[in-house]
């Protein structure tokens, strides 16, 4: 997705500033503008670079060797090797049966310790920041597929799902916004080694946001009121882009905004 460059986001606050920045106004306005880029992220769930619609996820840690398997814990096979997980429990020497261990394995496979939640992380994929939905099967390309109810927990989403003992879900989610925008330890803000990105959907907000935080900082409150205006003005059209898009409407309901909703009503 398109994205524009800290140095120039850095020269656009200036220029709206109206001011040179010294050295020591660096760090401030580094964090003004990840102050707005939270904001902005919190704005919606559904901003399409952070969107991950049903994504494939396990309902099960990442696979452990079958030598390590604990008696009277459920698991996945992962991959069977040379194990014999009838042995232990299982009902086949079948990748994705679970099974109920009834002691350690032998052998060179592998099995998954299940779990009765969609946990927030899995090796390989984007962490989860809030879950939206969640498939039996893979949506959006059949007519029909069935949804889980789930809640939410500090473990991950525990879906409902009586005595079924399911090895993947489809998950769609927010993905955790981790960045910090600006440059790292020894570069000066605006200096040729600034190579950090920032998402051109947020480039016009987070520069108007953090001039309007810097007028507060500098106690021109009125201005300030005023900037923070424009500033939501900005975002506000972009949440009205994403609710326009198609795909959305697929996934939620329509995004509601101050705008779109007086263009409505």
């Amino acid at each position: 997705m398109r994205t524009r460059t800290y140095t120039e986001l850095f020269a656009l606050v200036q220029a709206l500033c109206g001011v040179v920045f010294s050295a020591n106004e660096l760090g401030r306005t580094k964090a003004f503008i990840n102050r707005r880029a939270q904001k902005a992220y919190r704005a919606t769930n559904y901003w399409t670079r952070f969107l991950k619609i049903a994504e494939g996820r396990y309902l099960a840690s990442d696979p452990i060797a079958a030598t390590a398997l604990v008696a009277n814990t459920g698991y996945f096979i992962a991959t069977v090797g040379d194990t014999d997980f009838v042995a232990i429990g299982a009902n086949a020497n079948s990748i994705g049966q679970y099974f109920i261990a009834t002691a350690a394995g032998t052998g060179t496979g592998t099995a998954r310790p299940a779990l009765n939640y969609v946990p927030y992380s899995e090796t390989g994929k984007a962490s989860v920041d809030t879950f939206l939905r969640i498939h039996k099967e893979q949506p959006y390309v059949m007519a029909s597929v069935q949804e889980y109810d789930f809640t939410v927990t500090t473990l991950g989403a525990t879906i409902v799902c009586g005595n079924l003992a399911p090895l993947q879900a489809w998950v769609t989610y927010k993905a955790q916004f981790t960045d910090t925008y600006g440059p790292g330890a020894g570069f000066p803000s605006g200096d040729a080694n600034d190579t950090t990105t920032v998402p051109a959907e947020w480039f016009e907000y987070l520069a108007h946001g953090a001039y309007a935080d810097y007028l507060r900082a500098e106690g021109q409150q009125e201005r300030a009121v005023i900037a923070d205006q424009e500033a939501d003005l900005i975002l506000q059209d972009e949440l009205m882009r994403l609710d326009e898009q198609h795909t959305q409407t697929l996934i939620s309901n329509r995004i509601f905004t101050n705008s779109n909703m007086q263009l409505r009503w």
